[in-house]
């Protein structure tokens, strides 16, 4: 357990783990990024808290350091792929979205790169130890991915999926397609029942 002094919260508690809305739209995250489980958006939402509360804290002083730590912050958000390169404000930090944290997992960066069919097939890829960041293998789904990180995502060598004709690998890029969820009952119903006993593990 360790220190309670030392004790660092990776995870946020969700006040709406109730809601039917907040249990259909996060059923969606789910599917859309191929999540291990609800406790990937719970650290997801930690982060992107402290993020929010970095650019507050900026914004509550006009000295000239904090002023170059701001912008410092702003352009190391922009290098990780959480804000576009057009940014130049920490309001725009107070506009990150989770979808836009998700946006920069590895396994979703694999499968918009086209090296994967579904975001359940880029997961597994990683999983197994087929794909290499910088040169190097890296087997967590959710691995931060920077715009330079990007660039150099490739199979290894050694797997055999780093043959284009291999039959596991799509000929052409796959998009991640987000559908409105309607309100329908039937769908809040079914959303609610895979996710009951996930939330109350939480």
């Amino acid at each position: 357990m360790g220190l309670p002094i030392r004790h660092k919260t990776k995870a946020v508690s969700h006040k709406k783990k109730w809601d039917k809305n907040t249990i259909v739209e996060e059923a969606v995250f789910v599917t859309d990024y191929a999540l291990k489980n609800k406790k990937e958006i719970r650290k997801a939402e930690a982060l992107l808290s402290k993020l929010k509360t970095i650019a507050k804290d900026f914004n509550k002083t006009t000295e000239t350091k904090a002023s170059a730590g701001a912008k410092q912050f702003v352009d190391k958000l922009k290098s990780q792929g959480y804000l576009n390169v057009e940014a130049t404000s920490l309001d725009e930090v107070l506009d990150i979205t989770l979808r836009e944290l998700f946006e920069r997992r590895l396994s979703t960066v694999v499968y918009k790169a086209g090296l994967a069919r579904t975001p359940g097939q880029a997961r597994q890829f990683v999983v197994h130890g087929h794909v290499t960041v910088n040169g190097e293998i890296v087997t967590a789904p959710s691995f931060p991915t920077t715009v330079k990180d990007a660039e150099t995502v490739a199979f290894i060598g050694s797997s055999t999926l780093a043959d284009e004709n291999h039959p596991e690998r799509s000929s052409t890029q796959s998009v991640i397609v987000t559908e409105e969820v309607t309100e329908d009952e039937t769908v809040a119903e079914e959303a609610a029942e895979e996710s009951t006993e996930e939330v109350k593990e939480e």
